[in-house]
């Protein structure tokens, strides 16, 4: 491996609590003391397919390509909380864990630039310095940085690096998808409840809210300006996604018809709904008037891990025209609008929607 590098690596903060350690990391070590073993985790070795990770490899090295690239791992459960992140030492896996985080910017899964992490069976330390960015699909992705090794005895390591914090990342050689199940309609079955430890739903993770908890003032409010149905958003209720721990967007049954329906979206206050609240409105493309009110969506699909929804209004029940809008969900609960697709003639000629002409793409 090459990479050395010794200077500047983490901002004052992070320097401060470096002096605090042993005399070793304090004092430039003597030209004679030997220097850390830094090894790659093999792909075999690194299973990025169940829940979230954050990652990183060798910045000259590729993971979907290279059989040894990743040098830093640490997975992340509910609530962001991490395990021990792993490094490779000679033939030891050495495990850390984070002690400090620094940085202007708090990233997803509470993930900064600077961070500090010490080895659980001795006093070696990590410390990461990087650059981080959001990335299509909420990946939150280290675009370039460094991670140094500070190791009793031995001259401090520096590795450039590059990475990704995501969520259900799919290996390299993935086993064939199973066919999907049949998507039941939208008046057959609402969302189903989703348990939680603790009975808070993880982040960004639908649950059910029954129709008695949505609030009185919501639902008038729904009905006298979005001509919504009471009987239906009572029957149906919600399904939510928590956005944080005291908010969430609330998908709402707004009507339903003999194939479609419509719903609309609300980002509440989950400690109490009813005393904060707010619709959130869709665009649509310059020039075009949607089909639908600005805050409603026709029969609403999700593409959970990367927060799109799919709207599809059918001309007719045949489904041979209409309009498909893809909106992504920002962290802000507003909808920015990626894609819009319209097939005009009710020609009888039947084709995905997904091939319809397209009109407008982000």
């Amino acid at each position: 491996m090459v990479y050395h590098r010794v200077a500047g690596v983490t901002q004052a903060v992070f320097l401060g609590l470096a002096l605090a350690m042993p005399a070793f990391a304090q004092t430039a070590p003597a030209p004679a003391a030997p220097k850390v073993d830094l090894k790659l985790f093999e792909r075999a070795e690194v299973d990025r397919s169940k829940g979230c990770s954050f990652a990183l490899w060798q910045s000259n090295r590729d993971p979907e390509k290279d059989r040894y690239a990743y040098i830093f791992v640490e997975n992340i459960g509910r609530n962001s909380v991490r395990e021990n992140a792993r490094i490779k030492v000679g033939n030891d896996v050495l495990t850390f864990r984070r002690v400090a985080v620094g940085g202007a910017q708090e990233f997803g899964n509470k993930t900064f630039p600077n961070a500090l992490y010490k080895a659980d069976k001795d006093a070696s330390y990590l410390i990461l310095d990087l650059k981080l960015a959001v990335a299509p699909g909420e990946i939150v992705e280290a675009q370039g940085g460094s991670m140094t090794v500070i190791r009793p005895g031995f001259l401090p390591f520096v590795a450039e690096v590059k990475g990704e914090i995501g969520c259900n990342i799919p290996n390299a050689n993935p086993a064939p998808a199973a066919p999907a199940a049949p998507v039941p309609k939208r008046s057959e079955a609402p969302a189903p409840q989703i348990e939680k430890m603790g009975g808070s739903p993880a982040m960004f993770e639908k649950y059910k809210v029954p129709g008695n908890k949505i609030p009185r003032g919501m639902i008038a409010l729904a009905e006298q300006k979005m001509g919504c149905m009471q009987e239906v958003m009572k029957s149906l209720g919600a399904t939510g996604y928590s956005m944080s721990e005291e908010s969430a967007l609330w998908e709402i049954a707004c009507d339903t018809f003999a194939y479609q329906g419509h719903s609309v979206f609300a980002i509440v206050y989950t400690p109490d709904p009813a005393k904060q609240f707010e619709f959130v409105m869709f665009d649509g493309p310059k020039g075009k008037v949607r089909s639908t009110d600005a805050n409603q969506l026709m029969s609403p699909s999700w593409d959970i891990r990367n927060r799109i929804v799919t709207g599809l209004s059918k001309g007719r029940a045949q489904g041979d025209c209409g309009t498909l809008e893809r909106h992504k969900l920002g962290a802000d609960g507003q909808f920015t609008l990626i894609e819009y697709r319209e097939k005009e003639q009710c020609d009888g000629k039947m084709v995905s929607p997904q091939q319809w002409p397209l009109v407008y793409k982000r």
